[in-house]
């Protein structure tokens, strides 16, 4: 069990599921059954695409992170597909009990993460930007299961983008010796690792703008407002911090630092929808 949460990642797959609950609680929708089977698509979905990374990054990880379940072989690769297949099904027909537009949300969703892990992973930036997709995803498909397409939960899916595509460019700066013996061209690798620590600074600065779209549809938004900019200022000083020292150590902290703080986004999204400072 140890090694399966190893493998699915489980922080990413609750990030995934509460983004689904958010993006739902944000049109003001409470109806607990649906929203505990959206949590499951969210995290059933990103569980099945975790391993589908992991099993086309076998070599990579072999460089990389020697210590993950298939590369060392604590899980077998067999046992890893069939468990993506069971996520995937489980996922997909949850989905669509939901209504038809989920379905069509949660496979554009798998086929997303699919296309990243078997093709343009190593084709840097556009691989980031999918990346990025799959993690806006979740809030639209709150919306979706909802049925109410309000503004909020489509902003919260751009600030996710945005915020996704600076980790993702960091995550490239740790694993630029893996990445540069299997051809994946990360931004570090075709442009160095400055160069790359100063667009994951833009991309972050441009999901901090974003944060703030959100004020005009609170009530209370000066709540609002003292949460998020608690958040962005460290968003932005891990982020500003990397340009000055770009070194794969530093980018394995940052990179974990964001995505702590990327909880702490959702929460604060969270209790601003829960005690009703939406209209």
């Amino acid at each position: 069990m140890k090694e399966i949460i190893s493998l699915i990642r489980v922080p990413n797959c609750i990030l995934s599921g509460f983004g689904v609950i958010i993006g739902a609680i944000l049109e003001n929708y409470y109806n607990f059954q649906v929203l505990f089977l959206g949590f499951l698509v969210g995290f059933f979905i990103t569980a099945y695409s975790m391993i589908i990374n992991d099993y086309y990054d076998i070599e990579i990880d072999r460089i990389n992170a020697p210590n993950r379940p298939l590369v060392s072989g604590k899980i077998k690769t067999k046992t890893a597909l069939a468990l993506a297949a069971l996520l995937l099904i489980s996922g997909l027909t949850i989905s669509a009990l939901l209504n038809p537009l989920s379905f069509v949300i949660a496979a554009l969703f798998a086929f997303i993460s699919y296309l990243y892990s078997w093709k343009f992973k190593r084709s840097g930036l556009t691989g980031n930007f999918l990346v990025a997709s799959s993690m806006a995803i979740p809030f639209i498909f709150g919306s979706i299961i909802s049925m109410r397409f309000g503004p909020i939960p489509f902003i919260l899916a751009g600030i996710a983008f945005f915020a996704g595509t600076s980790r993702e460019i960091i995550k490239g700066i740790s694993d630029v010796e893996g990445d540069m013996k299997k051809g994946v061209r990360t931004l570090t690798i075709t442009r160095g690792a400055k160069r790359a620590s100063t667009y994951a600074f833009i991309f972050m600065i441009v999901a901090v703008i974003l944060s703030f779209f959100p004020l005009i549809y609170f009530r209370f938004w000066y709540v609002y407002l003292i949460l998020i900019l608690i958040i962005d200022v460290y968003m932005i000083k891990y982020t500003y911090g990397l340009i000055k020292n770009p070194d794969g150590n530093k980018a394995i902290y940052v990179k974990n630092r964001i995505l702590l703080l990327m909880f702490g986004a959702l929460l604060v999204f969270l209790v601003s929808g829960v005690l009703g400072y939406a209209f």
